[in-house]
């Protein structure tokens, strides 16, 4: 008998001008976003493929591995078109030197603040926002609107069962939600196919969970509906009710729950940390080049007396021992930099993970939460994909640096030369005598791997949560509705 309620239920909805009208701008507003989304992801495809070719042709032109403007690139993900994320915030791009850590720079917003006031619209956008609205307005009145026009003393004149009517309502209502989710993601699909956008499996996957984490969430907030529609007595006031738990859900949580987590667990800014990196960093530079200066100069001392001949010969015999002197001098510098720098970043993290733990465990009190976090994790587009570009371009770094001092650049390349006295100059080698370098033995950046199985492992628990509050949802309307007054 709920197959017959479920029916009429969908008929009802298919039927109604408030679908039509309601589900068409929201099949647009998907179809839209996913459109925009390609364009975008073509355009930063481009711009990233670009600035590579760029790259490479400035550094064709030098003669001194130590001139060449290295850097690493972050390369477009095509999960971009439907989870934004944290994309847009974090920088595109960083230098890769020996003389400068690891930064990620030159941010979208930073560029054009203008998408920094008006965000992406993206799908995820979409689903946060219309399609909980949409769930709600079509459940608000599910029970006592049926109440209110009499129609529910009329179905039960009929012999049917209070849970098989509650079931045909939910069944019914949730399919016509989701016929037009659905379609326009079959769509979205479609348009990636024929706008020349290569997916492998693993982003099909991506997306198919993402899909269905988008069902999820408008199928919590239409058991949330159909819970507070059996609750009270009114449609009008079920709808005030379902609109404040909406605004405090979608609007108020998420955001209140950053700034708790801000004020409970301060962190220092980026910008701080790199200030006590540099000035650490310089001090120690200084440091070696003032005992390296100081060496050579003990080293040159015995020389004052001699013949020029003698002078000569006394420093071609002695020089191989005074550079592997300076060689192991300048790795223990290296090493004293690097190890400082990976504990204060080793720090920084961990207290920005506490913070983030924080906020987001406080934020996973609405759906909306679990939502897009689950969405943010299946595309990549986390918090963390900072870090794992950052790591992959340190890791490049330190590949380049090796490269570059085997070529004679770097402070592999560097010469001393020390006069009478206090006199003395440093330069750089590396030069190849004005022959140009070739580009092709330059290693290339490697941009790190975001797997499916990571994907889903990430998401597993806001997923899970998600499907626990549809549960208790289901649970609550059901229980809600067998104890409704009719009279």
């Amino acid at each position: 008998m709920w197959t017959i309620i479920a029916e009429k239920e969908l008929k009802d909805h298919l039927q109604s001008a408030r679908f039509i009208v309601t589900a068409g701008i929201s099949m647009l507003l998907l179809i839209a976003s996913m459109a925009l989304g390609i364009q975008h992801y073509k355009g930063r495809v481009a711009q990233h493929d670009q600035a590579i070719q760029m790259m490479l042709e400035t550094a064709a032109q030098q003669t001194n591995w130590n001139t060449v403007p290295a850097a690493a690139y972050r390369k477009p993900d095509v999960m971009e078109v439907f989870v934004n994320g944290v994309n847009s915030d974090i920088g595109r791009f960083s230098e890769i030197s020996l003389m400068r850590n690891v930064r990620l720079v030159r941010s979208e917003f930073s560029d054009d603040p203008m998408l920094a006031v008006f965000q992406f619209l993206d799908p995820t956008f979409v689903v946060l926002i219309v399609l909980s609205l949409l769930a709600i307005l079509f459940t608000y009145n599910a029970v006592n609107g049926e109440k209110e026009s009499g129609t529910l003393k009329l179905v039960f004149a009929n012999g049917i069962s209070r849970a098989e009517f509650i079931l045909g309502k939910l069944a019914g209502g949730w399919v016509a939600l989701l016929v037009p989710v659905v379609l326009a993601f079959m769509i979205g699909g479609l348009m990636l196919i024929l706008m020349g956008v290569e997916m492998d499996a693993a982003q099909w996957g991506k997306f198919g969970f993402f899909v269905l984490a988008s069902v999820l969430y408008f199928t919590c907030f239409m058991l949330i509906g159909v819970l507070v529609s059996a609750f009270t007595g009114r449609s009008s006031v079920s709808f005030l009710v379902l609109l404040v738990l909406w605004i405090s859900a979608v609007l108020i949580i998420p955001k209140a729950s950053t700034m708790l987590a801000g004020q409970a667990m301060p962190v220092a800014t980026t910008d701080e940390v790199e200030s006590r990196l540099a000035s650490f960093a310089t001090q120690v530079r200084t440091e070696f080049f003032g005992g390296m200066q100081q060496r050579w100069r003990e080293r040159f001392r015995p020389t004052e007396g001699m013949k020029p001949e003698e002078a000569t010969q006394y420093q071609a015999e002695n020089r191989p021992a005074w550079e592997k002197e300076d060689q192991d001098a300048r790795q223990e510098m290296e090493k004293k930099i690097a190890d400082h720098t990976a504990r204060l970043y080793e720090e920084y993290y961990n207290q920005k993970n506490r913070q983030e733990q924080l906020a987001f465990s406080l934020a996973k009190m609405s759906p909306a939460s679990m939502f897009q976090l689950a969405a943010m994790k299946l595309a990549g587009t986390d918090t963390g994909l900072k870090r794992r570009y950052e790591d992959a371009m340190k890791n490049y770094r330190a590949q380049y640096t090796k490269f570059v001092q085997q070529k004679g650049g770097g402070f592999g390349g560097m010469r001393i030369t020390v006069g009478r006295g206090s006199g003395g100059s440093v330069s750089m080698g590396g030069s190849q005598e004005g022959k140009k370098i070739d580009v092709g033995e330059m290693p290339r950046f490697q941009s790190p791997q975001y797997t499916l199985g990571e994907a889903l492992t990430a998401s597993l628990f806001d997923l899970g949560l998600l499907t626990i509050f549809n549960i208790l949802a289901f649970v609550g309307a059901f229980i809600a509705f067998l104890r409704f007054d009719m009279r």
